[in-house]
């Protein structure tokens, strides 16, 4: 499943902590102040979380609630960026169930969302195993959907669905289906130019943004033998496809 926040009574970090790992690798560095940083959301989103179970507040103020857990959400996925920026994790890819991993990931995907936001999924029968790093896949989804969601404030719906298809631009009728796992939304879309900077490192559309996030899931996919995709109208939303390899046939004889 995708990380959870981690629950630990310390909500902060001390300057002994700091100088532990001073002097030492930055990656090492960098991963304690991760750590750190996680652990003051903690008690800030669980607070945030329970005030928006029970209501407490205005319509204005539930909204704003709804906001400022949306951008923890953010922080937290942006201090995981960084981290495999500084010090890539070794991809290991395994056979992965598309439909389980999204009926598992449906309630933490939506939870995301505020109200005025559908989510739904449209996942064909049938598909074969994806030959993917699968914690890859759940952070890449959760990142999608955030995206998702910033590109309809006045609301919308997300739809992810998952089928057999041929990449686009695949000239060879020779090349094998993949697992086409994509996230659409019916939000503001993006014109060409925009369109063309998808996906390109430190490229963001966002005052906030990094412009990290698609870059590595788009080299991620690549490294493992499968792609990413964009498709974008002005006002009429985004969609973006992320190819998955299919488990190999004679991979999955030798497991039976």
């Amino acid at each position: 499943m995708i990380d959870e926040w981690p629950r630990t009574s310390r909500c902060c970090g001390t300057d002994d902590d700091t100088a532990a790992v001073a002097g030492t690798d930055p990656r090492i560095l960098l991963a304690s102040i991760v750590h750190g940083f996680n652990n003051l959301l903690t008690p800030i989103v669980t607070i945030m979380e329970e005030l928006q179970r029970q209501e407490v507040g205005s319509p204005r103020q539930l909204k704003r609630i709804d906001g400022a857990i949306f951008c923890a959400f953010r922080a937290k996925t942006l201090a995981r960026q960084l981290l495999d920026f500084a010090n890539p994790r070794k991809l290991q890819p395994v056979a992965v169930d598309i439909s389980q991993l999204l009926e598992l990931l449906e309630p933490v995907l939506a939870g995301v969302l505020p109200t005025g936001i559908i989510m739904r999924l449209d996942v064909d029968a049938d598909l074969p195993p994806a030959f993917i790093d699968r914690h890859l896949i759940e952070r890449a989804l959760l990142n999608l959907v955030l995206n998702a969601r910033d590109a309809m404030p006045d609301g919308g719906e997300v739809v992810v669905a998952a089928a057999m298809a041929r990449q686009p631009g695949s000239r060879t009728p020779s090349v094998e289906p993949m697992v086409r796992l994509s996230v659409a939304d019916t939000g503001s879309g993006m014109n060409l130019a925009t369109l063309r900077g998808a996906g390109v490192p430190y490229f963001s559309t966002k005052t906030n943004g990094t412009g990290l996030g698609l870059a590595m899931v788009s080299q991620m996919m690549k490294s493992q033998g499968g792609g990413l995709s964009v498709t974008s109208t002005p006002y009429h939303g985004t969609a973006i496809d992320r190819w998955l390899p299919v488990m190999p046939s004679s991979s999955m004889a030798d497991s039976c």
